[in-house]
Parts: C-alpha cells; structure tokens; sequence
C-alpha cells in the first residue's frame, strides 16, 4: 500500500485538531473524523474499524487527564455504561429490522435539538445577567428556595437519580446499537440539562463511557478484521497527544463557556450526521 507522506500529515493534523476539541468538551467526534479516514482508500468496513480504534485512543488519554483533574463521576459511569451496554447489545439484534437513514435523521434533530436548548440557555443567561443586576439578592433567595425543594425531593427519593441515569444510559444504548454509534452527543447534554450535572463532571463522565464503549466496539472490529493497523499506527499518536492536551483546558472554562462550546460542536455534528445518507455514509461512530 503505498502512502502519501503529505497527506498522512495533514490527516494526524485533522486528527489531533479534532482529538484536541473533542478531548476539551467530552465527545469523540469519530463521525467528524471518519470521513477523512474514508478518504485514504480503505473499504467502508476497514475505514470505520480504524476510525473507532483511533477515536477510542484518543478518547482513552482524554478520559486519564479528566481523572486526573477529578472531571469524572464515578457512580454516573457506572450506571450508565452498564444500562447503555445492556441497550446496545439489544439494539444491535434489531438493526436489520429499522431504516438506518431514519434513525440518522432523528439522531441528528435530538442533537440539533440539544444544542439549540444549551445555546438558548447559554444566551438567555447572559442576557438576564445584563438586565437583572440590581435583583441579584432576590434571584439568590429565589434559586435557594427552588434548590432546597428539590433537595427535599431527591431525599424523599434516594433511588429517583438512579432510574433516570439507567433509562438515560439505556434508551441512548439502544439507539446507539442500533444504527452504531456511541452517541456520547446524546449522553452528554442528557447529563447536563435533564441530570443536572456540573458541565465539566458532564464531559469527564462521557468520555470515560465513550471509551469503555469504544473499546469494546474496537474488540469487534478486530476480531472480524477490519482495523488498518498502518493508519491506526500512524494516525493514533496525534489523536491520544490532542485528546489529552483538549482534556486539559476543560478545567480552565466557566460552565457557560464549555456549554457554548459543547453547542457548537454538537450543531457540527449534527449537520455532518444530515449530510451523511446523502453522501453514502451509514456506518458512523461519535
């Protein structure tokens, strides 16, 4: 297989640029970086195994830095990997039985959607902060008030935070098993606007899950032989260098900040996720 030097570079360059944004707002971003793996040659098939193996290398030194920066819990990984997995392995032996392209149209208005409620949020925020400085002191009773009732809730129901994290990790596993895709650009403003969990908790947690779960779809591509180790030698290094660099700077964004970043990168996916059954892409993993 002969290989352009050039092009190789300007691939590791994509790929470290893409690693870095994903490392920095807790997404993989596979689905963006599978196109150009595509572009090298390499059959659909083998195209996407080495596509989810350099994701997943990227994600894995993405997901050590957020340990390290405590950006991970514990107890949301653990549900949901194991509910998502659960769901994955069910979607899975339903694919042959529901449209691809449907299910890609309607992946791609729940994150269109997603990303339109945080930016929506992110704005409307700023924009009260604007208007309202002189109601500080009362917003602050206000949002007390509303943050002691719903302590009062959750103590009423020590088991309510636990189903909604199981249903989240399972209907997301589902969905994503049966179109394969991680979907962590589901999972991750799932934390964040229905779970409530701090932005950058949000991102260390969905990219622990992505990649455990990538991983183990990784295992699957190698057993069937569909993994270029050439490329996913060459092109890993740059992906696990700017997944863990991206990882670093989660830490250094204000909640507002990350949540318009976490907007905007979903709102790329999103379209490249429209575009895809156009363009012949089925087969994508984010």
């Amino acid at each position: 297989m002969e290989i352009n030097f050039i092009y190789i570079l300007f691939l590791s360059t994509i790929g470290f640029i893409i690693s870095f944004i994903g490392g920095m707002v807790g997404l993989v971003l596979g689905v963006i970086r599978l196109p150009f793996i595509l572009s090298t040659g390499l059959s659909v098939t083998e195209s996407v195994g080495t596509n989810i193996g350099v994701s997943t290398l990227g994600a894995i030194t993405a997901a050590i830095q957020h340990l390290r920066n405590r950006n991970i819990s514990f107890k949301i990984f653990i549900i949901m990997a194991i509910t998502g997995a659960i769901g994955a392995f069910y979607g899975a032996s339903l694919t042959k039985n529901v449209p691809i392209n449907f299910l890609l149209i309607l992946i791609g208005l729940i994150i269109s959607y997603e990303s339109f409620t945080l930016l929506k949020e992110n704005n409307n925020k700023n924009r009260n902060n604007k208007i309202n400085n002189n109601n500080d002191d009362d917003k602050k009773i206000t949002e007390n008030r509303s943050n002691l009732n719903q302590e009062s809730i959750k103590q009423k129901n020590p088991y309510y935070d636990i189903f909604v994290q199981s249903i989240i990790g399972f209907l997301v596993g589902i969905l994503g098993g049966l179109v394969g895709l991680v979907l962590g650009s589901i999972r991750l403003p799932a934390m964040i606007k229905i779970l409530k969990t701090e932005p950058k908790i949000a991102v260390g947690t969905n990219m622990l899950i992505s990649s455990v779960m990538g991983m183990s779809g990784l295992i699957g591509h190698l057993i069937n032989n569909e993994v270029n180790f050439l490329y996913l030698i060459v092109l890993g290094p740059s992906a696990m260098i700017g997944g863990y660099l991206g990882a670093k700077y989660t830490k250094r964004l204000s909640p507002s900040t990350l949540k318009k970043l976490i907007g905007i990168v979903l709102a790329i996916v999103a379209a490249v996720i429209f575009i895809s059954p156009l363009i012949g892409f089925n087969m994508l993993y984010s």
